[in-house]
């Protein structure tokens, strides 16, 4: 409801997160205990209970629930080669009084050039310009190889550069759905990594950018 989006009030909230990820494997090394990673995805779970005061009304306090599941995996399926995913779903329980700060604010980067390596990035889409206080289903999948197309090409077959493929989704009520497909280079000078990425609404083409990101962290 956009009449309570920006209006003045106390805000009071308590969040729960919960992470698990299923038959972890381990190993001792020198008396510790060393994560060996797991076949299963981490499932991530979390609620949040918010209450809004606005002084206008006869009773002041407005509460809603929101509940968020987020599933992921880093997957290695050979040498240099790895299939990444992330699927994320949440909504409101009661989304009556809910203000603009409590909205879900997707992960939009539309800079040229970032300094980190998102793994659940829109990179076209301006800030906040996907957010909504709707239920929401968001994916992203991205595949890394070292060969795929230009490496197959004099001069760079023996670099260490790896070519990625990348593919994100959103959907929610009152917004078109959004998909985004991606193609870039990384291990460039070893910090690097270079894309092209495609966005569209309902399947109809909506932009195209080139992105740069610095590994530095």
């Amino acid at each position: 409801n956009p009449i309570y989006g920006l209006r003045d009030q106390r805000h009071f909230e308590f969040a729960v997160t919960f992470a698990y990820t299923p038959m972890q494997k381990y190993s001792l090394w020198n008396g510790s205990k060393v994560n060996r990673g797991s076949d299963w995805p981490t499932f991530g779970l979390t609620w949040k209970h918010g209450i809004s005061e606005f002084a206008e009304f006869a009773k002041p306090y407005r509460h809603f629930d929101m509940i968020k599941l987020d599933i992921s995996r880093n997957h290695s399926i050979g040498a240099f080669t790895e299939f990444n995913w992330r699927i994320r779903t949440g909504g409101f329980l009661n989304n009556s009084y809910v203000t603009y700060y409590d909205f879900f604010h997707f992960n939009a980067q539309p800079i040229y050039i970032l300094i980190d390596d998102y793994s659940d990035a829109f990179r076209l889409p301006a800030y906040y310009s996907l957010s909504t206080p709707e239920f929401f289903g968001e994916l992203h999948m991205k595949y890394t190889t070292p060969y795929l197309v230009l490496k197959f090409l004099p001069g760079l077959s023996k670099t260490l550069m790896r070519e990625n493929l990348s593919i994100s989704y959103l959907g929610s009520r009152y917004h078109k759905n959004y998909t985004e497909l991606g193609y870039s280079i990384t291990e460039l000078f070893f910090l690097g990594e270079v894309g092209v990425y495609v966005g569209f609404d309902d399947l109809k083409f909506r932009s195209v950018g080139a992105r740069v990101v610095l590994k530095l962290n």
